[in-house]
């Protein structure tokens, strides 16, 4: 089977290149180059991530050095950077490998011509890091589950990509188990552990050809978009808030149960 996997350059996503590749060889790995914009708000942002946000910027800063630490490089596999997901180089890629399954971690958004274009030789999967339907987008779920207050949130997706955000049909969701006795460095190295382990888990099923679910997202329940503009100081205030005051085991047990997706289902 031949296998793509496009993500970003961060530490996280070699760790998964390295899983996904023990799994099943990937053919090719296409590393998106993360692009940064210097708004207002993104610079107010900022500021607020180094002051009152420190202990999540240093959790995942932490967690970033663990996977350096166990995976400093990507499998030996071909590896190519490219400006963004949509650039003519990925549509020139896919021309080229024709694959028979693209994964997808950590870009930007697809457009439709690139979901086309993979769909006339395989079909594409997502990991989202966050429970789909009910919550989507970023700049991190995890941090927005702390916002909210809905620790039951907290967990990871894999769904067959579209061009929305996190709205594809869903293969599996899971939350991700909790004690409610986690650091905020060992919630998020938890939860991305987890996502990893889970889309592995789909691989697999690819792999040997089982069937996978596929679930439109609108048969679980309403979903919220979170956008990057929408992380502001007042929410990175209430992630870290709650997470010192509300996050424990009891708050956990006793909130909402969503529903979920199987891969047994």
């Amino acid at each position: 089977m031949k296998t793509l996997f496009i993500c970003g350059g961060g530490a996280n996503q070699r760790a998964l290149a390295n899983k996904l590749h023990a799994v099943n060889p990937l053919s090719a790995v296409a590393i998106i180059k993360p692009v940064y914009f210097n708004s207002k708000h993104l610079i107010s942002q900022r500021l607020a991530s180094v002051t009152i946000g420190l202990p999540l910027r240093r959790a995942w800063s932490r967690m970033m050095k663990y996977y350096d630490l166990h995976f400093p490089a990507f499998p030996a596999t071909a590896i190519s950077d490219h400006e963004n997901v949509n650039a003519d180089s990925i549509f020139k890629l896919i021309s080229f490998l024709k694959p028979d399954l693209v994964l997808i971690s950590g870009t930007n958004l697809l457009r439709q011509p690139l979901i086309d274009a993979i769909s006339q030789t395989g079909r594409v999967i997502n990991l989202h890091t966050g429970l789909s339907p009910f919550i989507k987008g970023g700049p991190n779920c995890t941090n927005w589950c702390l916002a909210l207050g809905e620790f039951n949130l907290i967990g990871n997706t894999v769904m067959w990509l579209d061009a929305g955000i996190d709205s594809g049909s869903i293969i599996s969701t899971e939350q991700t188990s909790l004690s409610g006795e986690e650091s905020i460095e060992q919630l998020h190295l938890k939860v991305m552990e987890h996502a990893h382990d889970l889309y592995s888990r789909c691989l697999v099923r690819i792999r040997d050809k089982v069937p996978l679910p596929e679930v439109p997202q609108a048969e679980l329940g309403k979903g919220r978009v979170f956008l990057t503009k929408h992380w502001t100081a007042w929410q990175i205030l209430k992630a870290v808030s709650n997470y010192y005051l509300c996050f424990n085991a009891a708050n956990i047990a006793r909130q909402k149960q969503y529903n979920l997706v199987s891969l047994d289902r």
